[in-house]
């Protein structure tokens, strides 16, 4: 299996009441005397010194639903990362990328008259992330857009998405076939020759023509680009390196003064939000294949059991808790704990990472993003990861969602269409990566563990 990336240290802070805290030691200390439980446990304090009608007791039987949501879109645009390429497997179906991009309009500096167009390129530099089989060939090709990337003005830097598309002239500039080496330890790149664009170009910039003397005209010229794949048959999609230092237009040239001086011209990327990723999802094939006639929605019964998770191709996984209600309606009760417990399906992640940090969110009726849950100390959730390297039995992802049961409850009514959404970072990870996920929701089921006081 792939190696799991290092994530970011999780902090957890669990906070009690002196009183439940002291109740809390106690349970543990006659669980550790009788053995743990697994379904339900129910343990009366002190009933050897004073009759008690308190009790600890501990439930992971409850019903939860869940199902898989195509979001409508995701904003992908200032990731600084370019896909390009595809897969297909039996588990998601198939993931196509493509990147745009623009070049920022610089003041050139005079070329000598005499000076020769050698070769042009557009440097491209690998960001070690890469989804599905690079010991294949790849071919990428380079084509120009017929429009001008336009963001929209009202959301900021989020202003492109992976459903954004604009159009492009259908011959390629450029076309390049080779092995991709993404996790190299050196800094290596993949080289796309546009020698024609590039004479073309660098004859302009030596005669100073009203296309490249002024920022409108250059972009109007040159409107931008797209990176796409040449070959219907790639098995992999590759990352680079979106920023003004690593992906670079490069025309050569030289004067001859008895022996050739070579020199160079670079032009940088554009605005980092005029660079955006552009998914095609077509989930035939697998057991979401129903998904987009479904309005986006498949629940798990009709998706193998299972729920699915991807980034860029924006699917989240979504949770609700139809009994919960039901047991607390009946007696009085104190949550101490609550855990969300999902499992990665076996034979899922063999040629995929598991993505090391999940994230837990607000949803209602509609499946809409909402707010991130928090913690006591006000910080974003994070799934604890435990993954069994050995037996491969016990990888599992655990939220505390202690807080909100307990708010939702507070008034004794429990509000079916308030779910959870677990997904990627959504201002991280769910814009800037393919990192996926497939949780079991049969053997084992999605647990929801919860520890608390009945009176």
């Amino acid at each position: 299996m792939m190696g799991i990336r290092a994530g970011r240290k999780i902090k957890q802070i669990t906070s009690f009441t002196s009183i439940s805290l002291f109740l809390w030691v106690m349970a543990a200390a006659v669980i550790f005397l009788t053995g743990s439980c697994t379904k339900t446990g129910n343990f009366t304090l002190g009933e050897d010194f004073i009759e008690s009608q308190t009790k600890l007791q501990i439930l992971d039987t409850f019903k939860v639903n869940m199902f898989t949501v195509l979001l409508d879109s995701v904003a992908t645009s200032s990731q600084k990362i370019a896909y390009a390429g595809s897969y297909k497997d039996n588990i998601f179906g198939t993931v196509k990328c493509e990147s745009y991009f623009d070049l920022a309009y610089q003041s050139f500096e005079d070329i000598d008259p005499k000076a020769i167009f050698d070769s042009a390129v557009v440097r491209f530099s690998y960001n070690k992330a890469s989804y599905g089989d690079t010991t294949a060939l790849m071919t990428l090709s380079l084509h120009k857009l017929t429009e001008v990337i336009t963001p929209l003005p009202y959301i900021s830097e989020y202003s492109l998405f992976n459903t954004t598309s604009y159009e492009y002239e259908p011959e390629s500039i450029g076309t390049i076939t080779f092995y991709p080496t993404p996790k190299s330890l050196e800094d290596t790149t993949v080289n796309i020759h546009i020698d024609a664009l590039g004479e073309e170009l660098f004859n302009l910039i030596r005669d100073k023509d009203a296309k490249v003397t002024t920022s409108e005209g250059f972009s109007d010229y040159l409107k931008g680009f797209i990176l796409t794949q040449g070959n219907a048959e790639d098995k992999a999609i590759i990352g680079f390196r979106a920023d003004d230092s690593h992906l670079l237009m490069k025309l050569y040239y030289h004067i001859d003064q008895g022996v050739p001086v070579n020199s160079v011209i670079s032009i940088t990327m554009g605005l980092a939000n005029h660079q955006f990723n552009h998914v095609d999802y077509n989930p035939e094939g697998s057991p979401l294949f129903q998904i987009k006639q479904e309005g986006n929605v498949v629940f798990s019964n009709e998706s193998d059991n299972k729920g699915f998770m991807e980034g860029l191709v924006g699917l989240v996984t979504v949770f609700r808790f139809p009994s919960i209600q039901d047991l607390f309606s009946s007696q009085r009760w104190n949550i101490l704990k609550a855990e969300l417990i999902l499992t990665p399906a076996n034979d899922t992640y063999d040629h995929f990472s598991l993505p090391r940090n999940l994230y837990i969110y607000n949803t209602d009726k509609l499946n809409s993003f909402g707010s991130a849950l928090l913690d006591a100390n006000r910080d974003q959730i994070v799934a604890t990861f435990n993954y069994d390297k050995e037996l491969n039995e016990n990888t599992s992802y655990t939220f505390d969602i202690t807080r909100f049961l307990n708010n939702e409850l507070s008034d004794l009514y429990f509000n079916y269409d308030h779910g959870l959404m677990v997904a990627l970072q959504q201002d991280g990870e769910l814009r800037s990566s393919l990192d996926r996920l497939v949780i079991e929701g049969k053997k084992p089921a999605v647990k929801l563990r919860i520890y608390y006081l009945s009176y």
